[in-house]
């Protein structure tokens, strides 16, 4: 059991589990009795809301799975009495991973639910259209994405950025595979940049000039002008970044002319959606992701895997958004017992969560390197590669300090 269940009172106690993805706003957890404002000023002895928001409908539904790992997480933890006697309310409003329906999602949990902070929102570019807006509000923000653009006054990132897991796919390519045609393909946005930032630092570092660097529109339906670009540089190894319904449209494209490289992408698309929706192009296992996680079926994962199948039977522990789903919910955990600790064991203020995020240290089987501090509000420094046999997700490596790539000293 991790440091964080030992540490809970009370004995197990059964509870619903979340039934389908729903539209609009979703309640997860248990609720305990009296109530009360979680973004008062005043704070409180009641129940502690926090709020999310995602696709829970549209084109990339299937990350919703995110909110059914934190749900399962809390109600672990409201089964053994909260923390610190609390009660922990998780709200979830849909944003179909659209940046132009998140603000009203997000004000919905800020005005109407009275959300004390922000645990796993999805998306680099959905959170970018509200981080202004929950700042202003003393909104804490532990974001389920990885963009350094995310960081800021109340927004402290849980994963890496992508700047330095780009790079630790680059130093794996050359001094582990030995190739030495790399090319990367990035999208304009918050996902793509700091992809390409850090490929092309790392290459550099060792002396390799990519072949190619192709941009492509994320949005379009048709990725068969990305994949002939690719084919023509002669790339044995393609850097990309984006989720699987995403990368999946470029692989098929790339497969449908005859070029079949060793794709390396990150944690985001490391699900076997990815594997489904990409046709039997991955069939040969010929894609590696740069992963914070530990993979759900590892013998490390035992906590993992019994309380999802307590809470939520059914749910794919291999699936890298799942795990996302349980290690935010792991460090909004830490965050919010510092806080009420901080409020003398009531309700915290929204400026007292914000307050317990700097130095912030932890550290369990499935959150690796945390350290945050005033002057660094990035993730975890260790990573691990993780490749595909027989359809089935293993790790290559171990974990790995990831490279000081610029980017990441933000």
């Amino acid at each position: 059991m991790s440091k964080l269940f030992r540490s809970a009172p009370g004995g197990l106690r059964g509870l619903t589990a979340l039934s389908g993805v729903l539209v609009g706003s979703l309640l997860l957890g248990a609720c305990g009795g009296g109530s009360t404002s979680a973004g008062g000023s005043d704070g409180g002895s009641g129940d502690i809301v926090i709020g999310s928001y995602g696709p829970l409908s549209g084109p990339a539904a299937s990350i919703s799975v995110l909110y059914d790992g934190m749900q399962a997480y809390f109600d672990e933890v409201n089964a053994k009495g909260g923390i610190k006697g609390h009660k922990v309310r998780l709200k979830v409003q849909d944003d179909q991973l659209n940046p132009a329906q998140t603000p009203s999602a997000a004000r919905q949990l800020v005005e109407r639910d009275k959300a004390l902070m922000m645990c796993g929102p999805s998306g680099s570019p959905t959170t970018m259209a509200v981080k202004d807006y929950l700042e202003a509000r003393n909104v804490a923000i532990v974001p389920g994405a990885g963009s350094s653009e995310l960081t800021g006054r109340t927004s402290y990132l849980q994963v890496p950025t992508y700047t330095p897991l780009a790079a630790q796919l680059a130093q794996y390519a050359v001094e582990d595979m030995g190739m030495r045609r790399v090319a990367i393909a990035y999208s304009e946005d918050s996902v793509g940049k700091p992809t390409v930032a850090g490929a092309r630092w790392q290459l550099e570092q060792m002396g390799v000039k990519p072949v190619a660097e192709v941009t492509y529109n994320a949005t379009a339906p048709d990725q068969s002008a990305l994949a002939a670009k690719l084919k023509a540089a002669k790339a044995d190894f393609v850097i990309i970044n984006n989720t699987a319904p995403v990368i999946s449209q470029v692989f098929k494209a790339a497969d449908k002319i005859g070029f079949r490289p060793q794709w390396g992408t990150v944690w985001p698309a490391l699900n076997k959606n990815l594997l489904e929706l990409s046709g039997g192009s991955l069939d040969k296992g010929n894609i590696v992701f740069s992963s914070p996680f530990i993979l759900g079926d590892a013998p490390e994962a035992e906590e993992y895997r019994a309380v999802l199948d307590k809470h939520k039977p059914g749910l794919d522990v291999t699936d890298t958004i799942v795990m996302l789903g349980w290690t935010s919910a792991t460090v909004c955990h830490q965050v919010l017992e510092r806080a009420i600790e901080a409020a003398g064991g009531k309700t915290p203020t929204r400026e007292q969560v914000v307050a317990a995020m700097p130095g912030l240290t932890y550290d369990d089987a499935y959150v690796n390197g945390l350290r945050w501090t005033e002057d660094n509000r990035t993730g975890q420094r260790e990573a691990n590669v993780i490749g595909v046999k027989n359809g089935k997700f293993v790790a290559l490596t171990d974990f790995r300090e990831l490279p000081d790539a610029p980017e990441s000293r933000r």
